[in-house]
């Protein structure tokens, strides 16, 4: 190893990101991988995978390493844009975004850190403390039981309240 690359500053890895919008109510989950620019701000990607919510774990567990694998470093191009302009949304066809929040829990998927093995769930629980709920697990696991684990935090949120 040469002096001159102990001095080469390292590009920035980041933990990759993924976003769920459930809806068993609409029977659909909209799955928006992310991207990161390099003052580490995240934003979605122009493409959003469409699944029915009655569709199997194992279908929605392939759906949602796929997605994570997607996540990708990006300047932003438009950063005036509203929440009309948000991908999520608007694969929803809702006619406004306060019916999206309404019909829609989310569960946003991060690697614990850089190295990306560990998946962190973290169900918001529309709580006026911010308090949600996490729960971890391999990015190794079977497809089946990331999507069973997501549709069961989805049933927490609709079925538990936190003041």
């Amino acid at each position: 190893m040469s002096l001159l690359n102990l001095f080469k500053k390292e590009k920035k890895k980041f933990p990759k990101m993924v976003v769920l919008y459930l809806s068993s109510e609409l029977n659909k989950i909209l799955i928006a991988p992310q991207y990161v620019d390099e003052s580490w701000i995240r934003f979605e990607q122009e493409e959003i995978e469409i699944l029915e919510f009655k569709c199997t774990d194992e279908f929605l567990g392939e759906s949602i390493k796929r997605n994570f694998d997607k996540f990708a470093e990006k300047n932003m191009e438009n950063k005036k844009r509203t929440s009309k302009d948000w991908p999520a949304y608007q694969a929803s066809k809702l006619r406004s975004m306060k019916d999206f929040k309404r019909k829609y829990t989310i569960i946003t998927i991060k690697g614990a850190n850089e190295a990306n093995i560990i998946m962190v769930f973290e169900a918001d629980m529309k709580s006026k403390h911010e308090i949600n709920l996490t729960s971890f697990i391999s990015t190794h696991t079977q497809n089946q039981k990331l999507g069973f684990l997501t549709k069961k935090l989805h049933e927490i949120q609709l079925n538990r309240t936190i003041e």
